[in-house]
């Protein structure tokens, strides 16, 4: 798929975060995370409409809450009510099925920073195992979605 010059908006639900990254083509042009956004699908509904509202995207991309099997019962349920807003909205919804197209998630991190430094400092460090994921996590797992499409 080619992407031009198309305002693109991808949303990803981790844990108690809802994320977007804004793009134009293949440039990073934003990205937000909402914690009051996670807390339900509800309020995931809402943040939702207010990110289209701001950024009024030509393209709209998040997880197949159907094939999003490391997602809990949560986080699936706000990734139902995020791809129902999507699909009341007039831009082109693809619901994509994420790959784990890396080794682990700080591989991919890594390497998906060199390619838009922007996010180089958001970039997570290997945890000790008994620590909880870093929270940053949520930006690739987003920009990943993204460039399955972009990269096509």
């Amino acid at each position: 798929m080619t992407s031009d010059n198309r305002r693109i908006l991808i949303c990803a639900a981790r844990i108690d975060q809802l994320c977007v990254l804004f793009m134009r083509g293949k440039e990073l042009c934003d990205w937000q995370v909402s914690r009051k956004g996670a807390r339900n699908p509800k309020a995931a509904a809402t943040q939702m409409r207010k990110w289209i509202d701001e950024f009024r995207p030509d393209i709209l991309i998040s997880e197949n809450p159907d094939t999003a099997s490391r997602k809990g019962e949560k986080n699936t349920n706000i990734l139902r009510a995020i791809a129902a807003v999507c699909e009341d909205n007039p831009a082109l919804n693809m619901i994509v099925t994420r790959a784990q197209r890396y080794k682990n998630l700080y591989e991919e991190a890594a390497i998906l920073a060199m390619r838009y430094p922007q996010l180089m400092q958001w970039s997570p460090k290997k945890q000790p195992i008994w620590k909880s994921e870093p929270r940053n996590v949520i930006y690739f797992e987003a920009l990943s979605m993204a460039l399955l499409i972009l990269d096509e």
